[in-house]
């Protein structure tokens, strides 16, 4: 149905959908940029990589009883911090950014979630530094 009320040849019906980077040269040159690399580096073995890594460092939770379901989905890690209100509206949710933003790491906390979504580039030292602020 969405796309029926769109398709015509006449403009005033045309769903603009794009975003400001829609064809803009140099998000376009980065964008070929990061082609090279996938194509020239070997970042499907980091990306292998680091999935493991985060799997393992993360396994240090699993019993943890201040955290819960501890997981990962490839190369992103979460944990719950178990807290009198949890979800993504939990109260610690800024405290915890604060907490870690103070200690040089941007992590992303949506209340007492806390995602662990690293540059494909991180060293296992980065994230023994970050899972210790965690922890």
């Amino acid at each position: 149905a969405i796309f029926r009320a769109h398709y015509s040849s006449d403009r005033a019906r045309t769903f603009f959908h794009s975003s400001s980077y829609t064809a803009n040269p140099i998000a376009c040159t980065a964008a070929l940029a990061n082609v090279g690399i996938w194509n020239d580096e070997p970042v499907a073995e980091r990306v292998a990589t680091l999935a493991q890594m985060q799997g393992e460092k993360v396994a240090r939770f699993n019993q943890d009883p201040r955290f819960a379901n501890a997981r990962t989905a490839g190369t992103i890690a979460a944990l719950d911090l178990r807290v009198g209100n949890a979800g993504y509206l939990a109260e610690v949710g800024p405290r915890l950014r604060a907490f870690f933003l103070d200690r040089g790491l941007l992590v992303r906390p949506l209340g007492n979630v806390i995602y662990v979504l690293p540059p494909y580039c991180v060293t296992s030292g980065e994230l023994d530094r970050l899972y210790s602020a965690i922890d």
